[in-house]
């Protein structure tokens, strides 16, 4: 389970609204996902990911922790310049942010190691795959297409066995954030 990795450090509609996630296709094989073009290319060089939720967004999703900022290192997506956030109110949680500036979506799209369950969808009209894990049940993630070469990765976990979430909730909090990430991408 490549996706996993991240952690441990730390249907069919084709178009959407600014802040929605809406489903694409869904499909167990990776190379069977279409999703739609990107409405524009958002370059994310240089994007700090601890800058991509404002404080606001972060008390409206329940992120209460101080954003953490390192690179993290995987075979998936390489070196990524990423952040955590905690949240422990209303329950516990974690939220990694990875901005991928060397490698586009084709990798979840067409890797035949990804083992999770993929479900294309859109993200304020830009072109994402949720990954559900099938495996380890407690964290869900959100790939972004922003530009060509470059994707935002958006993990949700729960931050706690004692506490578990439905990975259902985790899904849908992903998309929220992946929401709120965008909305405020699209802001600079």
């Amino acid at each position: 389970m490549v996706i996993a990795v991240l952690l441990a450090v730390v249907s069919g509609c084709a178009t959407a609204g600014p802040g929605t996630a809406a489903p694409v296709s869904t499909s167990a094989e990776p190379s069977e996902i279409a999703l739609p073009p990107r409405p524009r290319e958002v370059r994310i060089d240089g994007i700090d990911p601890c800058s991509l939720l404002t404080a606001d967004q972060r008390a409206e999703l329940g992120l209460d922790g101080r954003p953490v900022a390192y690179t993290s290192a995987n075979g998936l997506f390489g070196e990524a310049s990423s952040c955590s956030i905690r949240g422990t109110e209303p329950r516990e949680v974690s939220v990694g942010l990875s901005v991928v500036t060397d490698r586009g979506i084709e990798i979840i799209t067409s890797s035949g190691g990804v083992t999770d369950e993929l479900t294309g969808i859109t993200v304020a009209g830009f072109p994402a795959v949720l990954a559900r894990p099938t495996r380890l049940r407690d964290f869900c993630s959100v790939e972004i297409d922003v530009a060509a070469g470059q994707l935002l990765d958006i993990q949700f976990a729960q931050g706690t066995r004692g506490q578990p979430i439905p990975q259902d909730h985790l899904c849908r909090d992903a998309q929220r954030v992946a929401e709120a990430a965008i909305a405020s991408l699209l802001t600079r």
